[in-house]
């Protein structure tokens, strides 16, 4: 990367963030800026959701402080051009080991490695990141579902999207692809799984994790730890909103059955349509403070949910790491008309048979019966 270019980057930074450092593993720092607007092009939007600043502050102090020496460093050496780097070390208060690779011109220049996922992300239109951005729907999707049955590992080497269907983990890999193209052939789909048959879909690039890192992603096991959801989510447009929900229902929701008659109307009624979501038992009050605000969140898009909140209590499972784990459930409201609404309302674009699933039972509601439960031969299908 050229001087210019470095140059340019820490002046974003800087006019950004007030060249500002956190510690590690502050991913949603995004919190504070629901809300706040500028200008851009003579249009006033929202601030950007996460920023260069933002993706610094998920690497460790030491990366963190690395960055900021560099641009003290870059300052330095812009007014002072005929400074070597070993005097640059003594002002800057550091060994001349780090200093000396900032000073090599060519090739063999290095920079601190956060800086060098940041400017891949530039390079490639994704920060700041703007939820006006042309792919966020499809980001905020694929977020959804980081909440879910996806993740990234504690280390931030990876991350990961697991389905028991091969052709929503193929969706899943071409959706990310086609935002992150410089993440061709840095993925790895293994076939496995431990309670049945599953597909395990992997990217192992640094600037991709980060990237969904900064946007708040849960980091390392949803079971063992605690995570909430990233502020910002709630003041995101109504799509959107709609777009990282169906992510994570995708993984979670349960397809709901129908019990009701649709020739009378006070039977028209679903059953079992629930989202569970299973923690350590020492982490309960946290988790149920998640679920109120998955609720909360749910109840602005119109999905309405019922004041349970239950702990599966006859289904504990003891971990490997000591911990005995409960199911914790949500219940969606099971009024026909609402369940019909959930169906057109979420695509659940990485849960196929979920969604055909759903369809079939929504069917079984709208229309009269015959023995097959569908329209009897013949007919002009017309929902009641």
């Amino acid at each position: 990367m050229t001087a210019p270019a470095m140059t340019c980057l820490q002046s974003n930074i800087s006019s950004v963030t007030g060249n500002c450092f956190a510690s590690k593993g502050q991913t949603n720092q995004s919190a504070s800026k629901e809300g706040v607007c500028e200008m851009i092009a003579g249009m006033v939007v929202k601030q950007p959701i996460i920023t260069e600043q933002d993706i610094i502050n998920t690497y460790s102090a030491e990366e963190q402080f690395s960055c900021k020496k560099y641009f003290e460093y870059q300052k330095l050496i812009a007014e002072n051009p005929e400074i070597g780097y070993k005097k640059a070390a003594k002002i800057l208060g550091v060994k001349n080991g780090m200093t000396r690779w900032w000073h090599t011109k060519g090739e063999k220049r290095a920079i601190p490695l956060p800086l060098k996922v940041v400017q891949k992300l530039k390079d490639a239109g994704l920060l700041p990141f703007y939820q006006i951005h042309k792919d966020s729907k499809i980001i905020f999707n694929i977020l959804g579902t980081l909440f879910g049955d996806g993740g990234i590992d504690i280390r931030f080497n990876t991350i990961a999207f697991i389905s028991s269907d091969k052709k929503d983990v193929d969706l899943w890999h071409s959706d990310l692809l086609s935002i992150f193209p410089f993440a061709e052939g840095k993925t790895q789909i293994v076939e496995g799984g431990e309670y049945g048959h599953s597909w395990n879909i992997r990217c192992y690039d640094r600037a991709v994790v980060r990237f969904f890192a900064a946007l708040g992603a849960p980091v390392g096991s949803k079971v063992s730890t605690k995570y909430a959801l990233p502020r910002y989510v709630f003041g995101l447009a109504y799509t959107k909103k709609i777009a990282f929900l169906d992510g994570l229902l995708a993984s979670e929701v349960s397809v709901p059955r129908f019990r009701g008659d649709p020739r009378w109307s006070w039977a028209k009624r679903f059953t079992d349509f629930a989202l569970g979501l299973s923690k350590i038992d020492m982490l309960e009050n946290e988790h149920r403070a998640y679920l109120q605000e998955l609720k909360q969140l749910c109840a602005k898009v119109g999905l309405a949910t019922t004041p349970n909140l239950r702990k599966e209590l006859c289904q504990p499972t003891q971990r490997k790491d000591g911990h005995t784990s409960y199911c914790y459930r949500i219940f969606f409201q099971t009024h026909r008309e609402k369940v019909i609404k959930f169906n057109k309302k979420f695509g659940l674009r990485y849960a196929k048979d979920k969604k055909e699933r759903l369809e079939s039972r929504v069917k079984e509601a709208t229309y009269p019966h015959d023995n097959m439960g569908l329209p009897p031969t013949g007919q002009k299908v017309v929902p009641n």
